[in-house]
């Protein structure tokens, strides 16, 4: 038991000294074009700032694109699966097919924080969402100096967020930040944060997992208990 603990160690830690935490890498970037190309950039940039990828194009090697729902199931599972042996959830946070990031890139987000995994995001325009849905989104004036969207929605989602506030509050509220800049300005960000000691590297049996330094000056968070 305790050499596979030392192993699982030794995946985090490069010569002792440098953490390598595995990264998810949340993102559309699966529908590029240069999907591979670009899965092969990602996963360059993170060894350079001492990180092992965990790419989702990693689940295409084989996979029967006509295979219809069998095929999604797989490919859904191997994510998922990548999600659960991750360290950190890093997302795309861009505007997909709209104003709003990809809702895959979302549910991944999620899912790393339902599981405790701290996340990070990037975006190119860190103006709030409201702001970033009037100039990219068809909308009209409704009433009160509110807008209502094509689709009939108010836009209301005026929170300083810049994007939706369950996105961006999980990302804080695991210590992670959502960062103005590309792929590699958050790669950046979350170097300095581990090396700074933000985090903590806790070990639980054979299990490895990173989780926000408790801050003194700052109240505890007690989250209520549902019972179901």
């Amino acid at each position: 038991m305790f050499d596979n603990i030392f192993d699982n160690l030794n995946e985090v830690f490069n010569g002792g000294d440098k953490m390598r935490p595995k990264l998810y890498l949340a993102g559309p970037e699966v529908f590029l074009p240069n999907a591979v190309e670009n899965a092969e950039i990602q996963r360059q940039l993170c060894r350079k700032y001492g990180f092992t990828p965990l790419h989702p194009m990693d689940n295409n090697s084989g996979i029967d694109f006509n295979g219809g729902m069998d095929t999604a199931m797989k490919i859904y599972r191997g994510d998922i699966q990548q999600i659960q042996q991750c360290h950190f959830v890093v997302a795309n946070c861009n505007s997909f097919r709209g104003v709003c990031m990809d809702d895959g890139t979302a549910y991944e987000l999620g899912y790393g924080n339902a599981l405790g995994k701290p996340s990070y995001g990037y975006i190119r325009d860190l103006r709030g969402l409201v702001e970033r849905t009037l100039a990219g989104y068809q909308c009209k004036p409704f009433e009160g100096g509110v807008y209502v969207d094509r689709d009939g929605y108010i836009v209301v989602d005026d929170f300083g967020t810049s994007i939706n506030l369950m996105m961006q509050c999980g990302m804080m509220f695991g210590g992670g930040v959502l960062v103005e800049g590309d792929f590699e300005a958050c790669l950046k960000v979350m170097r300095a944060d581990i090396d700074s000691g933000r985090f903590i590297c806790k070990v639980n049996g054979q299990d490895i997992s990173f989780v926000l330094k408790p801050d003194p000056d700052l109240p505890k968070v007690v989250l209520p208990e549902f019972t179901f």
